[in-house]
């Protein structure tokens, strides 16, 4: 008898043991009746995007990740695979005063590179992009556009058209292009 005694103190022992951590830490609410968990999970929260409004800062970009507004040194052509971005402060080769999309439709056709070329002639010499009172300083300044020229570009979904000044002196610019921003 004293055998079936202990032999049900070290169950009841046993028991009061995998039970106790439950007692002296009860689990949250949540956890403790899986039934009581909600449905929705909670979301997680994701980092605040990183902007992509106004130029890129100093450094080195494929063409592609330019936005406008940067100032390049050193600056062979519009074409060009790689930019160095300075600050326009310093003396530099070219600006990129704009870029934009020539079209957001997927199926769109291509209009071919003389249609594209007159389009970006308007597009990138609005007066209302450009300070005027640099323009004057340099009556040398030419444009220059980089956009897709061909159709298979297009059909990859190039669609983005970049317009740049620079001199036709390759004598260096100070100072941006770029239009004031206009206070509301």
């Amino acid at each position: 008898m004293a055998g079936v005694l202990a032999l049900v103190v070290l169950a009841a022992l046993f028991f009061a043991g995998t039970r106790l951590p439950g007692i002296l830490n009860p689990a949250p609410a949540s956890l403790a009746h899986p039934a009581a968990t909600s449905a929705t999970p909670t979301p997680t929260p994701t980092p605040a995007p990183t902007s992509t409004a106004g130029p890129q800062l100093a450094g080195t970009f494929e063409w592609f990740e330019l936005r406008g507004g940067e100032c390049i040194a050193p600056f062979t052509s519009a074409w060009q695979q790689r930019f160095t971005v300075v600050d326009c402060q310093v003396p530099h080769g070219a600006q990129v005063m704009g870029a934009g999309s020539l079209s957001t439709d997927a199926t769109a056709a291509y209009p071919g590179q003389a249609a594209l070329s007159e389009t970006l002639n308007l597009l990138c010499q609005k007066p209302e992009n450009v300070d005027s009172s640099i323009l004057g300083a340099y009556p040398d300044v030419v444009w220059q556009a980089g956009y897709p020229v061909n159709e298979a570009q297009w059909k990859a979904g190039q669609r983005t058209y970049y317009c740049f000044v620079s001199r036709s002196s390759s004598l260096p610019l100070l100072g941006s292009f770029a239009a004031p921003a206009v206070s509301g």
